[in-house]
């Protein structure tokens, strides 16, 4: 809500998350409510149900489950 009591209306495309095991040497630092969300460092290895995928890649990224 702005404070002249506007509503914020999202126009665009939602954000894309990705769902993902990680490795902890992979985590720069948690934020978000509860720490649930990790900012990773740009050559993060991808691990889907503890499979590894390899580095983080644009092949690499299509084959991870998704969520808005």
């Amino acid at each position: 809500m702005e404070k002249s009591g506007e509503r914020l209306v999202y126009g665009g495309k939602l954000p894309t998350y990705f769902l993902s095991d990680v490795l902890d040497e992979d985590v720069a630092c948690p934020y978000g409510v509860d720490d649930r969300k990790v900012l990773l460092f740009d050559n993060f290895t991808c691990m889907n149900e503890g499979e590894i995928l390899g580095k983080v890649s644009k092949e690499v990224i299509d084959q991870w489950p998704k969520s808005n």
